[in-house]
Formats: structure tokens, C-alpha cells, sequence
């Protein structure tokens, strides 16, 4: 095969960008609610229309890269992300005879970029990972960890400083000539083996895919209403008004049917010989423990890095630019990019168990040290903490990415990285409805502590949000002890090679 590191690092760039617009959109929501004159609950769906959309894509994707050809997908996906994000900054100029943009146009072009990203997430895992042979997978792993752990901090920095400089459609721009150089360095170093197609043994599985996608968003869309404020909830006693939560019976209708369906989806692939995702893959001890340890530290984690940024741009006083807030997660940054590299290396000579017992280790550590914010807390007060969090990130992606799908190859392997990706994205959003509705609710409470007249009524909710985060923090530290408990447990010592699954022969190891 060609270079190795050449085929990982531009699938990696491909998975970067498609990682890096789940986060820098943020950042940009008000500026594109004022432009488009909206309210908030509209310009949400600039978010939501994306991650739904990718929730329905990713399942499927290692399906249709075999079935289609693996080289040849990946290029028609990152395709489509260039041109919706070419149709997201041009939706901003595109106006009425008043001078209004329509929203509903760029909502439309989240929708075709939010596709192309679904797909390149399983896709880019399969190349990366394909490209390395089986014992040198942490390898490989560690840089296809790297758009995932860094691309959410350096979202709010890159988008903020877009913004303040060149206006909101600047952060979609920014996209296309990236994913020029991604197609073309695609056509030129990805092999022509990566287009071979697996030979299909049996008709296109329409219904399992059509359960894989509505199971996913219909979870996935339930658990977006629980941290969604309720209209019109915002008042002098609430300055930041209620979320659904948890009691919304929309959320678990919507949830309910969603695990109706992909119960009724793993029933149907357990009967299909070539089916979209190998859920016997489960049962294999390594890849079942990999992925139980991935949901839970998703959950308990990476919805817990939305908090920083709350706390940077709209709690402090002052409270920092989006340029300043994505400055001061620097040490994060470069904290996840070192345990990146780290990671792939220590893998060898530690293998998995003592690197993810460290790397959670440190993140609970991390956590419980900044449980102890202040309204003044400047960024450079917790620089060692969030380098440790960024280090700890990496040093446990690393490893229990490595475990789940180091020895499969063949068609197994794209099948594995969509089963793996769905399930983290999954538990990420249950996660983030957690954590954004312990802190509301915490905020609420303290508020009704501390409030005072009017005239102190910013100032008392202000130490209320303080003293949500820290709250937050303190339940990620006990989150992440059980993880921690979990992986003693569970994790075995050293790698080893997975026996196939005696009930399907087209595993491969």
C-alpha cells in the first residue's frame, strides 16, 4: 500500500473539517439570528438539522462503502460537505425584496453538509485504519483521534476569530478549498484497492437501513429536546429560563420509539447475512468492552466540553470574546494533541488497561480540580488542569478505540467503525442533555439561593452559574471514577487477537 501516513493524515483532514462544524457553528448563532431575524429556537436548527442528519448517515455508511467502494465514497461525501458548505455562506447573501436572508436556505445547506459529514466519520476511521496493519493500529488511531479531540476545542477559537474578521459566512467558506485539497489528495494517494467492493451475497438491505437511520435520529432528535429552553420560560426569577428535561414526554416518545426500532433493526441484522451494521461483532469480548467504556465516557465526558465555554463567554465577569474563550481552551488543545501522539506510542509498551485507567485517571483528577471556578477565574488559573483534561481526552480515545478494531479487516472493518461511531454519538448527546440540564436546574437552584433585588439580579444569577459549573464538574469526577472502576475491571492487560465469530464467517481478523 502507499504511504501509510499520507492515506491516515488526509482521511484524518477530511474528518477534521466534519468534526471541526459540529462546534464552530456555535459560536455563530447569535450573529446569525440577528441577521436572519429569528428567534432562538429557529436558529437552533442551524445545530440540530446537522447533528440529525449525520446521526442518520453514520450507521450506514460502512454499508454503502462496501457495497460501493470505500476510496469512492469517501471522495463523493467530502464532495458533498464542500458544496453544502459553499451553499451555507452564500445562503447569508441570498435575500427578499426587504433585504431578509432565509433561514430555511441555510438550514436546507446544514442538511447537505450535515450529510457528507455523517459519512466521513466511519469512512475516514476505515481508511485511516485499513492503512495499517493490525499491530500497529494505535497508530493509526491516534490520528484519526485528532480531528475528534481537538476540532471541538479549536471550533469556538477558529470560529470566533472568523467571525469578528470576515462575518459569519466566513466559517463555511473557509471549508471549500480545504475539501478541494482533500479530493484531490484523495485521487492521488488513497490506493485503487480502497474501491474494490465486497461481494454482495444477498439484495441491498433496504429495511435495515431504514431502521439504522430513523432509530438513530429519532433517539438522538428525543434527547436534543431535554436541554431545549421552553419558550417563553425566561423571566426576573429565571433569568435563564427551563429546559424540557427529562420529564418532556415528547422526549421519551420520541427516545421510546427510537429503541423500538433499533431493537427491531438488530432482530432483522441478526437474520441477514450481509447486514449494514455487524452487531455480532458484539460478540466479541474486546470490541463489546471497548464500545461499553466509549458510551460511558461519551456521556460522562465530551458533553461536559460544552461547559468551559459556557462559563468563559457568559458567566465570568467580564465575560470573554469568542476569540478570547477559544484562546483560553488553548491548553486543552494542545494537551489532546499531545496525548495523541503520546497515545500511539505507549500503547505498545503499556497496553490498554494502564493507559485508559491513566487517561481517565486524569480527567477525573482534571475535573475535580476545576470544580472550584470563581466569577473572576481567569483562564490561565486552570492552565495545568486543562492540559491535563486535553491529555486525558486523548490518552483514553486513544486506546479504546485501538482495542475495539485493531485486528478486524476486510468488509468487517468499515461495518466496525460505523457500529462505533453510532454508538459514541449516541451516548454524546445523552451525555450533553445531561450535563446542560444538571446545570440549569443547578443554576436554578442556587439562584433561588442567592437572589437578591433587582438591581443584583445579574450579579446573583451570575454566582448561581458559577456555582452550576463547579456542580458539573463534580458529577464528571464521580462519572468518571465509575468509568475508571469499569476499566480495572474489565480491560484486558495486553491486545490480543479476537477469535471470528462462529455464527457469521464474514468477519475478518
Amino acid at each position: 500500500m502507499r504511504n501509510k501516513y499520507a492515506v491516515a493524515l488526509t482521511a484524518a483532514l477530511g474528518l477534521f473539517m466534519a468534526v471541526l462544524d459540529d462546534t464552530v457553528v456555535n459560536v455563530a448563532l447569535s450573529k446569525m439570528a440577528t441577521d436572519f431575524q429569528v428567534n432562538l429556537s429557529t436558529i437552533q436548527w442551524v445545530s440540530t438539522a446537522y447533528l440529525l442528519i449525520q446521526a442518520a448517515i453514520i450507521p450506514i455508511a460502512g454499508y454503502l462503502g462496501n457495497r460501493l467502494g470505500i476510496k469512492r465514497l469517501f471522495l463523493f461525501f467530502i464532495s458533498v460537505f464542500t458544496i453544502g458548505s459553499l451553499l451555507c455562506g452564500l445562503s447569508g447573501y441570498i435575500t427578499d425584496a426587504s433585504n431578509h436572508a432565509y433561514i430555511g436556505l441555510l438550514i436546507a445547506a446544514r442538511v447537505i453538509q450535515g450529510i457528507g459529514a455523517g459519512a466521513l466519520t466511519p469512512l475516514a476511521s476505515a481508511i485511516a485504519l485499513g492503512s495499517f496493519p493490525p499491530e500497529e493500529r494505535a497508530r493509526a488511531s491516534g490520528i484519526i483521534a485528532g480531528p475528534v479531540l481537538v476540532a471541538p476545542v479549536l471550533g469556538p477559537l477558529l470560529g470566533g476569530w472568523l467571525i469578528d474578521k470576515f462575518d459569519w459566512p466566513s466559517i463555511f467558506f473557509i471549508n471549500v478549498p480545504i475539501g478541494l485539497v482533500v479530493v484531490l489528495l484523495g485521487l492521488q494517494i488513497f490506493p485503487a484497492t480502497l474501491n474494490q467492493r465486497a461481494e454482495a451475497r444477498t439484495a441491498f438491505d433496504a429495511v435495515g437501513l431504514a431502521l439504522a437511520m430513523i432509530g438513530t435520529v429519532a433517539v438522538i432528535y428525543g434527547l436534543t429536546f431535554v436541554a431545549q429552553t421552553r419558550p417563553g420560560s425566561v423571566s426576573l426569577t429565571h433569568p435563564g429560563g427551563e429546559v424540557y428535561g427529562w420529564g418532556y414526554w415528547p422526549v421519551w416518545a420520541l427516545v421510546g420509539t427510537g429503541v423500538v426500532l433499533l431493537a427491531s433493526f438488530i432482530w432483522w441484522e441478526l437474520r441477514q447475512s450481509d447486514p449494514v451494521l455487524e452487531v455480532r461483532l458484539f460478540t466479541n469480548y474486546n470490541f463489546t468492552i471497548s464500545n461499553v467504556i466509549s458510551w460511558f465516557n461519551a456521556m460522562v465526558v465530551f458533553g461536559s466540553l460544552l461547559i468551559m465555554p459556557i462559563f468563559f463567554q457568559q458567566v465570568r465577569i467580564p465575560p470573554l470574546s469568542a476569540t478570547d474563550a477559544g484562546l483560553a481552551q488553548a491548553p486543552q488543545g494542545l494537551g489532546s494533541i499531545i496525548g495523541v501522539i503520546g497515545g500511539s506510542i505507549l500503547y505498545q509498551r503499556l497496553g490498554p488497561k494502564v493507559q485508559i485507567a491513566f487517561g481517565l485517571a486524569l480527567l477525573a483528577l482534571s475535573s475535580y480540580a476545576t470544580a472550584s471556578l470563581t466569577l473572576t477565574t481567569n483562564w490561565y488559573d486552570i492552565t495545568l488542569w486543562l492540559f491535563c483534561r486535553g491529555l486525558g481526552f486523548s490518552l483514553t480515545f486513544v486506546p479504546i478505540q485501538t482495542l475495539a478494531i485493531a485486528r478486524l479487516t476486510g468488509p468487517t472493518l468499515p461495518k466496525a467503525t460505523s457500529l462505533f461511531s453510532v454508538g459514541r454519538q449516541i451516548f454524546s448527546s445523552a451525555g450533553t442533555a445531561t450535563v446542560i440540564t444538571l446545570y440549569t436546574q443547578q443554576t436554578a437552584s442556587h439562584y433561588t439561593a442567592v437572589r437578591g433585588t433587582a438591581a443584583q439580579v445579574h450579579l446573583a444569577f451570575a454566582q448561581a452559574q458559577t456555582a452550576a459549573v463547579n456542580d458539573v464538574f463534580r458529577f464528571v469526577t464521580l462519572g468518571t471514577l465509575c468509568v475508571l472502576v469499569l476499566a480495572l475491571v474489565t480491560v484486558p492487560r495486553k491486545q490480543t487477537a479476537p477469535s471470528p465469530s462462529p455464527s457469521h464467517e464474514a468477519i475478518s481478523v
